[in-house]
């Protein structure tokens, strides 16, 4: 049985609907609820007060981050680490390659896609960056239209296989293939 709470700390609105819809009835498996807190609309110093807040709770949290320039996930989290003085835990900081856009495509129906002319690679999505992505969108459909349309037809395993980060995630929050 599902029990305590899990607060889920993102950047922004692309990555709150991506773990809402797609994520959150996974995690719900492992946690009575699941919150979600956005700390890029957030100063600094409130994120921080939160962090340590929910330290002092000892409860549990990710911290999700893109990767973006870094050229390493181990020199993301070292950056992340350094900005909230060592506040998140090295377990709890989660860093998506190379942005959130990348594990919405690996987890896309090509098939779905391709019926609309998109063309999608069948390979990995890890080096896909926003600007790629908002190339894909089609010219009569606005971004989140298209963000809904790809979790109506997400598959996770397709996910997992195609986003090296996205497999880390599912294997290490959502346990679901142990």
């Amino acid at each position: 049985m599902a029990s305590r709470t899990l607060y889920v700390l993102l950047e922004g609105n692309d990555d709150e609907r991506f773990f809402r819809t797609l994520l959150k009835p996974y995690l719900e498996r492992r946690y009575r609820k699941i919150k979600f807190w956005k700390y890029a609309r957030e100063r600094r110093k409130n994120t921080l007060k939160f962090i340590r807040s929910l330290r002092r709770m000892e409860a549990d949290f990710i911290f999700v981050r893109d990767i973006d320039m870094a050229p390493s996930v181990r020199e993301k989290k070292q950056e992340i680490a350094k900005y909230y003085e060592d506040a998140i835990p090295d377990q709890a900081m989660m860093i998506v390659v190379m942005e959130i856009e990348s594990w919405y495509l690996a987890g896309s129906d090509t098939g779905y896609f391709q019926e609309r002319g998109i063309r999608l690679g069948a390979g990995s999505t890890d080096d896909l960056t926003k600007e790629m992505f908002n190339q894909l969108i089609p010219p009569r459909m606005s971004r989140i239209e298209f963000l809904n349309e790809i979790l109506q037809h997400y598959s996770l395993e397709r996910g997992v296989s195609r986003n090296t980060s996205f497999r880390y995630f599912v294997e290490h929050w959502i346990r679901i293939y142990h």
